[in-house]
């Protein structure tokens, strides 16, 4: 019962606002201000020296931190090339920079980058130079020092290049196929060169690769990049990088429905699906599960917008209880679902907001996994509160 209601008392905070906590004001100690008030009667010219030399030390200082201050990247970042050692390098650049053309349509990332393994190199034929490899793009956006990864594919098979008028050009490429057809294509393109073995092992260290392929474009290019992060993960630093500040981990994400948030890299990483603003946990063991989703339900009427929202439930008959008038943060006339406890290990507890704004009603879903230690059950409410806490709706 005790656990239950921490659960439910960290829900409550959420729907009925924040109380912040302010420092008391420091004492002023009538000693030292009197034997201050007794230093200054004293002569004036130790005093003024005293005066010019701590200027000094602190300018001093203050210059020592200005020049120490790295220089943070700015958009837009340097172009991505693939420069690495081997002979093929020209021959995977050409690769990477057809497939990053290509991969994701119009709209760009801050930067994308081509992590080319090359296997097998063929460059007997310069109007038919053949690489076997696996090709993985990622697209990161860049916030303060860190990149975060927003989409990625795997595009293994064999490219073709025609090298005899200058920069290695892409001809054509045979792809692996998915799902029901990936082991025949492999046999069919990897095998016959005696090379599944090596190409099914290459894949298993494509965190390896990247990792290498980050840190050298961001060494080439002498930037103040630290860390990455792709979906769901902690953020890993940069090869060789310096560490990520601590004001540099929290991002200040602008919602795309008239709002803004705050969050920690380290516990929160966000995904925008074109359809709705998602806030998944990074795996840890300090805490469970949880997922916050950001929309606009496609009908104002609240009873649609609640049908609407069961749907997308994994349990479509889940008992919500259901609170009208409920303000959250500034806004009157809140409509809250909350799941009915109590809970046990592993259960499936939801929290819906439904708030009205103008001719829209926006919804702020809230799922997570209940856990009985209530060591990490509260640390997961205190993530979720600083969360919800620290929007703003506009």
């Amino acid at each position: 019962m005790r656990k239950k209601a921490a659960l439910a008392a960290a829900f409550c905070v959420f729907a009925f606002g924040m109380v912040g906590c302010q420092k008391p004001a420091t004492n002023v100690n009538t000693n030292e201000a009197t034997t201050a008030a007794v230093e200054e009667s004293t002569t004036a010219a130790p005093q003024e020296t005293e005066e010019t030399s701590q200027e000094t030390t602190e300018a001093a200082k203050e210059e020592e931190t200005t020049a120490s201050e790295p220089d943070y990247p700015t958009l837009p970042l340097p172009e991505y090339h693939y420069n690495g050692p081997e002979d093929w390098a020209e021959y995977a650049d050409g690769v990477s920079h057809f497939l990053v053309e290509n991969s994701f349509g119009d709209v760009a990332p801050d930067l994308t980058i081509c992590v080319p393994i090359v296997l097998k190199a063929d460059d007997s034929d310069p109007k038919d130079v053949k690489l076997w490899g696996e090709f993985y793009v990622e697209g990161f956006n860049l916030v303060k020092t860190s990149l975060l990864n927003v989409n990625g594919g795997s595009f293994g098979g064999v490219a073709y290049l025609d090298t005899t008028k200058g920069d290695p050009i892409v001809t054509d490429f045979d792809f692996l196929q998915d799902g029901a057809g990936f082991e025949a294509s492999l046999d069919e393109l990897f095998g016959k060169e005696g090379l599944k073995d090596a190409y099914l092992e290459a894949s298993n260290e494509r965190d390896k690769y990247l990792a290498e392929a980050l840190a050298n474009y961001i060494n080439t290019n002498g930037l103040y990049i630290t860390q990455y992060q792709e979906y769901g993960w902690a953020p890993v630093p940069v090869l060789n990088a310096p560490p990520t500040k601590d004001e540099d981990q929290i991002v200040d994400y602008e919602g795309s429905y008239d709002y803004t948030a705050k969050y920690d890299m380290r516990e929160i990483c966000s995904y925008e699906t074109g359809e709705s603003d998602m806030f998944c946990n990074v795996d840890s063991k300090e805490w469970n599960e949880f997922l916050i989703v950001v929309y606009k339900a496609e009908s104002k009427d609240i009873d649609s917008a609640i049908t609407e929202l069961r749907a997308g439930l994994a349990d479509e008959n889940v008992d919500l209880e259901r609170t009208e008038d409920v303000t959250f943060k500034d806004m009157e006339g809140c409509t809250v679902l909350m799941t009915k406890g109590p809970y046990k290990e592993g259960d499936a507890v939801y929290v819906a907001y439904f708030v009205p704004r103008g001719d829209d009603l926006l919804v702020i879903k809230i799922s997570s996994t209940y856990s009985e230690d209530e060591k990490i059950q509260m640390s997961t409410d205190a993530i979720i509160e600083d969360f919800l806490g620290n929007m703003e709706l506009k």
